[in-house]
């Protein structure tokens, strides 16, 4: 279970004052929350507060000061799972891009976590469910887009812009032309009809004159002196025509009755007007525009790429502004309203249309302008991916790397292009060019993002350990920004012109697929690229710079710029995507109002946000008396215009431009009278026509399609890794899961009775002394190193033996036998070295160890004993200075530790020291200087006062030495022996207590930092391990551990300000704090105990069992659990897992276990148990040992084929 600080609210009049726990110096952190009724949530002030001078510091509005409560808030909420989900709804309104941390037990995070371990077990299989949905959203493309005039596709980009958008009326633009329609309906999706044919002819007939075999230019030059404002004569009218020279009095028109020269016998004879329509559909008017479909026919119904059905035919009329075309057409439809035989009802009534629209229809080529802004865009995006790969300094396949960007942005673009044409959104007003953009500028953020935290994860872990640890930080965080992202183009699209509000759409679409594939297909590479160790070959690298950081001073003048190229400041790639996007998307914006600036654009969108904004009205739309169930609206199908027809229609009214703009009435709509406009099943579809289409004729080609491409890529993949270790089955055939965290490996043969001492070097060599009085040495690397140690003479027989111990370079075994023997043991050589007779006491030393050799040399032994005498025996010395005896001490000594003091700087070499404690609680701090001990005591308590020191702690490695008593333990700083922090209200027997602690980097203060420090220890009451993590208040920052006086203005990371977690395991038992950031022990099962969800893997038969005369038991048969024991392990962050401690090995020779108290640890990550006769190693994630140049990865018990896995394989 585990306990964090939490807020206390108090009440103050109409304030809700929050307090935060804890304070650093004079100082508390404090919140006020005040109603505010300018502002739809609340007002907030925020700062620090002097606890003896109440003053408020700062005070401001929810924008202004959200982020910076927040910050301070979200250490106390990010372990709650209900309350760490309003971070991210909140995220847009903060004023920092780093959100907060969520606790490895919250299910956001779990989930994240869950999935990356299960791409990461199942690589080929998740790279395989991608490549399937890449082929799904790519093979429809070339079915759902056209470049021709195949109906029923969807419009395919071009290298241009185009639009058909309203203009507002204030802005004052003249309109070139004037549109006028008139749409005929008969019964619902019936406009192919020969009656209904029949009807807009006679009614095109009385609006524009009769039009049977239209050729204008036979009236070239004829009445354009007469009246206009009378009837016009059918040579007047077509002498006015654009095919005869442009003038203001110009005019042409589109009808669907030209398919047939607008002959009514034509009409009358024709047996298949459907086949007629579709052939005809490439058909030009005499102005050289094309009659297509789309412009002739609204509510249309295609299959097979064919038209079969529509709704309305559309006749359009366009004309210059003084043309008398126009005037007699006004005129002829009032005359039809008032004609009482007509077989028609028109709508409006009267003939009159007064309802109009401004619209600017656009056919714009890419400009040079565009072309370089373009190419400026991409080379940036180009440089910034290439400079970000090379600071990935722990990646190897750079080119592999590239390949999945550009794989994953393909399909995520081709994706966003299948669904658009399904939901039929129109992406061709914009550039082909212009849409990957977006993607790529967001979507590499995401992906640097996870190889990053990929790469910052232990490197001895699983993979699927370290895919999923690394997916679980990032993870949330990607979410939160594609849902930031979403919500920005939601509202963009609110804002923006039609085209643009597509791309929006495309662009939402596009991060949807690219956050799927990334959690899919981009982690199922990257942890094929880890598995083949990628990712590993740098990273001592990498930690070597991190403990130079402390010593490199930056330079002040790069400061600024060094934050941001490393990604420190708000204006870094945590934001640039979203920044990118929303810019690029206001440059589009500019391209479809060039009388707007971006700044009134993005004026008009906060207006819009604002809730008392009323929005203006969209475009007038035409609305009927009658309900006629039109499929298609007049405003909608305007929109839907082909993007040629308008370069066509701009090519007649303005040919030297690209644009022109045009007053649009609202169509005059005829309904025969006899007709049905009940809506039917064959209106227009939901979704693109030639989706249903390719559904219909290419689902068996699809189908199949998909499987020869899944099967193709399945045997590349198997091609590619023929070589890569098989991570499904073991030697035997066994098949098994993937590695689970926790490994248990039984070292066989083991002793004929229990295990009493065991000893062991960070290289991987163990060292075992059993109640038989055998010795065995264990090699976890070398298994032919492995042998018994044997006595060859009773001169050289140990037992008893006194003490062990085993030098660095895991040479030497060194054995101190009660008869005051001092023997060493060649490992390699398996033979007995030099021994002298140095006598001994009736107790075990407190200090029995090797000092560091020279390489090719035996390394000296100190030895203390409790009498406070230092012995150092030096076996490459001659025989007369082979023993120095020296009383550095007074006192009885209970306990001594040595270590080695790194440097502080570089011209001097590591220091060795011994730390002392005697039995009256006095410390002593020995250290050696040219082959000389010099002894120093450091002074805790005086000599009255009633607590004493109970045991001594040194941490080398952050040069800090604990101080452990009853209740409190001290943290002291070796070299000024200053006290830096007392750890109060601990329940701790004192020799239980270990640490851990992450890697020493360079703090914000100025000196040396560590992002996490833990204590473990023994409960007094209950004897049940406690963990104790301590935390920066902050996200990224650090806890100061060098003496210095604390800065005036706070936040500042010291041992106060850290935030403490408290973890308990409900069980006893042995365990062993390990350097990796983790505890692991050894426990019996309980009666009531169930494997947790949580365990790294599934349990095995139990080991444990009374031995019959080596009766194994049966392999299939199981254990029951409450006999059998299990190993667990509890990380820093309360993260548990255990396994059972069952083993193939020694499973016939295992005595029976009645308890298990020795422990010893031998890596960084395992530690190896005296489990009755038997010796285990516990290994959480892949062990590196450290002591071999170009350490490798260990894995015991299992064997593979093509070498042992590499780092984080």
């Amino acid at each position: 279970m585990s306990r964090q600080r939490k807020l206390s609210n108090n009440i103050c009049g109409e304030y809700l004052i929050l307090r935060l726990d804890g304070s650093v110096g004079h100082h508390v952190r404090f919140l006020v929350v005040i109603p505010s009724t300018e502002y739809p949530l609340v007002t907030l002030a925020a700062g620090w507060i002097s606890k003896t001078k109440p003053c408020l510091h700062e005070i401001g509005h929810l924008p202004v000061l959200l982020a910076d409560w927040l910050n301070a808030a979200s250490q106390h909420y990010q372990r709650s799972a209900p309350a760490a989900m309003i971070w991210y709804f909140l995220y847009p309104f903060r004023g920092t891009t780093e959100p907060p941390s969520l606790s490895p037990a919250h299910p956001l995070r779990r989930s994240f976590t869950r999935c990356g371990r299960e791409a990461s077990r199942h690589p080929v299989i998740t790279i395989l469910i991608s490549v399937a949905l890449a082929t799904c959203l790519i093979y429809p493309f070339p079915f759902l887009y056209t470049n021709n005039f195949t109906n029923g596709a969807s419009n395919l980009p071009h290298h241009v812009w185009t639009a058909a958008q309203p203009v507002q009326e204030n802005i004052g633009a003249e309109p070139d032309v004037v549109m006028r329609s008139i749409w005929v309906h008969g019964s619902y999706m019936k406009a192919l009809g020969r009656d209904v044919l029949l009807a807009g002819l006679e009614i095109q007939d009385a609006l524009l004159g009769q039009t049977i075999n239209f050729d204008p230019k036979l009236s070239a030059g004829l009445g354009k002196s007469a009246g206009h404002d009378g009837p016009l004569s059918l040579e007047m009218r077509d002498s006015f025509h654009a095919i005869n020279g442009l003038s203001e009095q110009s005019w042409f028109f589109h009808s669907p009755l030209l398919y047939w020269s607008c002959s009514p016998d034509a009409i009358a004879e024709d047996d298949d007007i459907v086949s007629t329509v579709n052939e005809s559909s490439r058909r030009s008017t005499s102005v050289n525009v094309t009659l297509r479909h789309s412009i002739v026919f609204s509510g249309k119904r295609f299959e097979d790429h064919r038209l079969v059905a529509a709704d309305a035919l559309v006749i359009t009329l366009v004309h210059k502004l003084d043309s008398p075309v126009g005037r007699q057409w006004e005129r002829q439809a009032q005359a039809l309203a008032q004609s009482s035989r007509s077989p028609w009802r028109m709508y409006p009534r009267d003939g009159r249309v007064n309802n109009s629209q401004v619209y600017e229809f656009k056919f714009q080529p890419l400009s040079l302008q565009d072309d370089i802004f373009l190419a400026i865009a991409y080379s940036i995006t180009v440089i910034y991916f290439l400079l970000s790969l090379t600071k990935l300094r722990a990646l190897k396949s750079r080119f592999g790397l590239m390949l999945t960007v550009v794989a994953q942005t393909v399909i995520s673009i081709m994706g966003s292009f299948t669904i658009c044409a399904i939901l039929k959104i129109d992406l061709s007003r914009i550039p082909r060019e212009v849409y990957p953009f977006v993607v790529v500028a967001v979507g590499l953020e995401n992906m640097f993002r996870l190889v990053n935290a990929v790469i910052i994860t232990p490197s001895q872990s699983k993979t699927s350990s370290r895919i999923g640890e690394a997916l679980g930080q990032a993870g949330p965080i990607a979410l939160a920004g594609v849902g930031q992202d979403l919500l920005i183009l939601y509202l963009l699209s609110k804002v923006v012109a039609p085209g643009v509000a597509a791309f929006c759409i495309f662009a939402a679409v596009a991060l949807i697929f690219d956050f799927v594939l990334l959690l899919t297909f981009f982690v199922a590479v990257l942890s094929v690229d880890v598995r083949r160790t990628e990712l590993s070959d740098s990273l001592e690298t990498v930690k070597s710079q991190r403990k130079k950081l402390g010593a490199v001073k930056p330079k002040r003048q790069n400061a600024w710029v060094s934050a941001v190229l490393s990604g420190k400041t708000p204006i870094s790639t945590r934001i640039a995507g979203t920044i990118v996007m929303v810019c690029f998307i206001l440059v589009l914006q500019g391209h479809f109002f060039n009388n707007e600036s971006p700044l009134r654009t993005l004026s008009r969108a906060l207006q819009f946000v604002r809730p008392d904004h009323q929005l203006s009205s969209p475009p007038p739309v035409s609305q009927l008396s009658v309900d006629i169930n039109q499929a298609r609206s007049p405003t909608a199908w305007l929109r839907m215009q082909d993007h040629e027809t308008a370069r066509e229609v701009i090519h007649v009214i303005k040919p030297d431009t690209h644009s022109y703009i045009a007053r649009v009435y609202d169509p005059l709509v005829f309904v025969l009278d006899s007709s049905d406009r009940t809506p039917t099943k064959a209106g227009v579809r939901r979704f693109l026509p030639a989706a249903y289409d390719f559904a219909r004729n290419q689902s068996t080609i699809f189908v199949v399609s998909v499987l020869i491409v899944v099967a193709a890529i399945s045997l590349l993949m198997n091609y590619l890794l023929w070589n890569e270790e098989d991570t499904s089955q073991d030697d035997d055939g066994t098949i098994h899961k993937e590695d689970p965290l926790m490994t248990v490996t039984t070292l066989t043969p083991g002793h004929d009775l229990d295990v009493v001492m065991l000893s062991a070097s960070p290289d991987g060599v163990v060292v075992s002394v059993g109640l038989d009085r055998r010795i065995r040495v264990w090699d976890l690397q070398q298994n032919d190193r492995s042998h018994y140690i044997s006595p060859t003479t009773n001169e050289l027989y140990p037992f008893p033996i006194l003490a062990m111990a085993i030098d660095e370079q895991a040479e030497w075994v060194a054995l101190l036998s009660v008869t005051g023997r001092l023997m060493l043991w060649n490992i390699n050589e398996k033979q007995w070295g030099p021994s002298r007779i140095i006598g001994t006491e009736a107790r075990a030393p407190p200090l029995f160890s090797f000092k560091s050799a020279k390489p090719g040399s035996i390394a000296s032994l100190l030895i203390v004993w409790t009498s406070g005498l230092l012995i150092e025996v030096n076996f490459h010395l001659e025989s007369a200075n082979q023993i120095v005896e020296l009383q550095p001490w007074e006192g009885l000594i209970s306990s001594a530790k040595q270590f080695v003091a790194k440097p502080t700087t570089t011209d001097t070499k590591p220091s060795l020291h011994i730390v002392v404690l005697t039995t009256k609680g006095t410390i002593h701090l020995a250290s050696q200087l040219d082959n000389k001990w010099d002894s120093t005591t450091i002074p805790l308590f005086p000599p009255s006062a009633p607590q004493k020191v109970k045991a001594i702690l040194p941490l080398p490695k952050i040069g800090l030495l604990l101080a452990i008593t009853d209740t409190t333990a001290i943290l002291i700083h070796i070299s000024s022996q200053a006290t830096l922090h007392t750890f109060t209200d601990l329940d701790a027997r004192p020799s239980s207590l270990q640490c851990f602690h992450t890697v020493k980097r360079h703090a914000s203060c100025g000196h040396n930092g560590l992002a996490s420090f833990s204590l473990a220890y023994n409960s007094r009451l209950t004897g049940n391990p406690v963990l104790h993590t301590y935390s920066p208040s902050q996200d990224g920052d650090l806890i100061c551990v060098t003496p210095s006086q604390p800065p005036s203005n706070p936040p500042f990371n010291t041992w106060t300000s850290a935030i403490l977690t408290i973890h308990k395991v409900p069980h006893d038992g042995a365990w062993q704090a390990l350097p990796c950031g983790a505890i692991v022990g050894i426990t019996k099962h309980r009666a009531s105990r169930r494997s947790s969800p949580s365990d790294s893997s599934s349990r095995s038969s139990s080991a444990s069992g009374l031995r019959h005369r080596r009766a194994g038991t049966p392999r299939g048969q199981r254990v029951e659990e409450t006999d059998g024991w299990e190993a667990w392990t509890l990380s820093a962050r309360g993260e548990r897992h255990s396994v059972d401690c069952a083993g193939e090995g020694g499973r016939g020779e295992q005595l029976f276990v009645m308890g298990c108290e020795t422990v010893v640890g031998v890596g960084r990550r395992s530690v190896a148990v005296g489990f009755g006769n038997m010796v285990k190693v516990v290994m959480v994630g892949n062990e590196r040992f450290e002591g071999e140049e170009g350490a490798r990865v260990v894995k015991l018990g299992r064997r593979r084929k093509g070498g042992g896995r590499g780092l984080g394989g």
